[in-house]
Formats: C-alpha cells, structure tokens, sequence
C-alpha cells in the first residue's frame, strides 16, 4: 500500500512536470512571436507590408497589430511605452489626420484605430469622430437601405463611392470588428462617467451615443447569416426560407453571397449555404459584443461551436472546393476560433491541438506563413503572424 501511494505520487508529480515543460514551450513560443512582431515597426510607428501593396501604408496593419500586441500580457512581454507612442502617433496622424481614409480596408482601419484608442484611452475626439464615421457606414435607412434587403443592418468594405441604396460588399467579418469597437467605446463612456460621478468630477459633455437603432438593425443582419427561421427574407436562389435547415451557425453574407466560403448545395429546390467555423466564430463574437448571452441566438451558435471543434481544417467548407479556401484561412480560423472559445468558455480537443499546431507550425525566427493563402493575405508574416499572436493570447494560461 505504500508502495503503490509513493508510485501515485511519483506518477502525478511526472505528469505536472510534463504538463509545466508544455506550457513553458508555448509560452516561449508566444513571447518569440511577439517579439517578432515588434521587431517588424517601422521607424514611423507603423507596420507596412512587404509582401502586399493594399498594405503597404500601414493604415489597415498598424492598428490591428498594435490592438493585438496590447493585449498580451507583460509576463509574456513587457510593454515598450516608445514604442507603444509612436505607433499610436502613427494612427492619429496617418489614418484620422489627413484629408480622406486610407481607400484600402476603411472600415476594418476604423474599427482597429477605435479599439486602440479606447484601450489606451487616447483622443477622446478622435474617438468620437470615428464613432461616427462608423455610425454612418451602416447599411440602415440613412443609406437608402431597406429594411427587405439582406444588407440592412450590416457593414461592409467601406467603398466611398457607393451611392444610397448601395450595398457593395457586405458581410459578418466586418460587421462583428466594427460591432466590437463600438461596443467597447459605448462601455468605456460609461465607466468613465461612472466613475466621476463616484468621485465627484464632472467630465467635459461627450456627445450622445444611443445605440438601440443601432444594435437593433444589427440584429436583422446577424439572423439573416445565421439564417434563422424567424426571417423570412428571401436571397437569390431561395424562394422560400422555411426550407432551409437551421443549426446555429454562421454564413459571411445572405447579401454578397460571392463572400461565402462555403459551397452552396440544393435543398427544396433552394440553394442552401451551409454554416462553417470562421464565419460562426465571427457572429458569435458579434452576439458576445451586444451582450447577447441569454438568447436562442447565442446558445445555438455556442452548441455549433461546442460541437464543431477541428483546428487543421475549418469545419463546413469542403476540401473538394476549386478555391480550396480551408487551406487559404488557415491562420484566420486559429485567430477567431481561439478568441470565440474562449468568450464562449468552450473547453475541449481544439484547446490542445491549437497549442501544438501554434508550437509545430512556428517559423526559427518567430514569425509564421502560410504560401497557400494569398488570397486571405496570410502569405504576408505581418498578416499570418498576428493571426497566431492573437490565438497565443487566448490559449495562454486559459
């Protein structure tokens, strides 16, 4: 008997040391891509691409890298304040200081630019300016929009020349960052006047944000890619949605159905776009921004996620597809799968798998890449890289 105690000990003590060697390879592997990344800023504060010319201004990279550098940990990698400085220099000056936006990837520019300022309480103005630039990029009734359209309620590129009634490209990749950013300036206004109202002070009058018109339009687009039943909205090829099987994920667009990744298949007589990982990562991070966690909506995208937990392929598209797009998202699933789970607080296989794969696939220097995926620009390390920083982040210590 006590033989067999001191074996159990010993066995528990071996496995805890093993468990302790795992987590310290990935932790040194995320402090080495981190440091990677760091590495790469410019002289001016930004990150610019040398693989792709739509990045190479640094307008869209800066301020996604930097939102997602800010969020790792100083136990990882102690925050450099300089070069933090010059990097916030870099988006206030080249992005919202010159005469007109950045004509490559406006939107997602914003929302970023919006999340870094909030989080390094920064340019309450600036703040504001893109709080209503965003506002009015949504496809609602201001737009010529109606409330028939699959677009309504959504947001998408940003194209600048659109005229009302308009809709150009629209899906849920957008519409969940600008969502976000939102959400996360309306929080930090509250806290803020939470707080001096605690302490005493009164704060300069911020303008008004009410966003129930907002958030209520949204809603209408979320169902539509989610393609509950309760909408009854037709798109092209479908002419009655009551047909359509309903299991809780997420599809990119009922609107620009060309952005689905996914192989539309006939059901009823109705083309049916079936759900997959990326896209129902995205709208379940939209329905956790709103605050959404007690609906149908939300539990029923939690389940697909909870049961659909492949880290090398990407769950709903199919490998048989020409544009072979499962291969193309590769770090763009591990980047929006890590950061759903986690909101979801889904444990499971994905967790481990996505720490060996983040470990096997990194690169001697730090950096990863992925040939396959220029189409999603994930043959740019800049793109690919911070893809994986943002999954060490949310598989770290989890």
């Amino acid at each position: 008997m006590k033989t067999s105690s001191l074996f159990s000990i010993f066995f528990l003590i071996l496995l805890s040391c093993i468990g302790c060697k795992k987590e310290n390879k990935l932790e040194a592997s995320y402090k080495k891509s981190v440091a990677w990344l760091w590495e790469q800023q410019s002289e001016d504060g930004g990150w610019h691409s040398n693989t792709h010319t739509i990045l190479q201004d640094g307008r869209v990279l800066t301020p996604y890298i930097l939102f997602y550098l800010l969020q790792v940990p100083d136990s990882i990698y102690p925050k450099n304040n300089d070069a933090i400085q010059r990097g916030l220099v870099f988006i206030e000056h080249d992005l919202w200081s010159n005469d007109s936006l950045s004509p490559n990837y406006p939107n997602y520019s914003a929302a970023y630019a919006l999340q870094v300022m909030v989080l390094t309480q920064r340019n309450v103005s600036g703040q504001w300016e893109i709080v209503d630039y965003l506002r009015r990029q949504q496809f609602i009734e201001h737009r010529g929009t109606p409330t028939e359209s699959m677009a309504y309620g959504g947001w998408g590129y940003g194209e600048p020349d659109l005229k009302p009634g308009d809709f150009g490209h629209v899906d849920i990749s957008h519409t969940r960052r600008i969502l976000q950013a939102l959400q996360s300036y309306k929080l930090n206004l509250e806290e803020q006047l939470k707080a001096a109202e605690q302490n005493g002070i009164e704060l300069k009058r911020q303008p008004d944000f009410d966003d129930t018109g907002l958030r209520n339009s949204a809603m209408q687009f979320l169902n539509s890619v989610q393609r509950t039943k309760s909408d009854a909205r037709l798109y092209e090829g479908c002419t009655d949605r009551t047909k359509i099987p309903y299991d809780g994920g997420f599809v990119s667009s009922m609107y620009t159905l060309s952005t689905n990744k996914c192989q539309p298949y006939n059901v009823n007589d109705c083309y049916h776009y079936p759900s997959y990982a990326t896209a129902t990562c995205d709208g379940f991070l939209a329905l956790h921004s709103l605050g959404l966690q007690k609906t149908s909506a939300y539990s029923d995208a939690k389940q697909w996620l909870t049961d659909h937990q492949q880290i090398d392929v990407i769950d709903g598209l199919s490998k048989d597809d020409p544009e072979q797009w499962y291969l193309i998202m590769h770090y763009y699933h591990w980047s929006v799968r890590a950061e759903a789970m986690k909101a979801a607080g889904i444990d499971g296989p994905w967790k481990e798998n996505l720490r060996k794969a983040l470990i096997d696939e990194q690169l001697e220097n730090g950096s990863y890449i992925n040939p396959l995926g220029g189409v999603n620009k994930e043959d740019d390390p800049l793109m690919a890289t911070v893809f994986c920083v943002q999954a060490f982040t949310n598989v770290v210590n989890q």
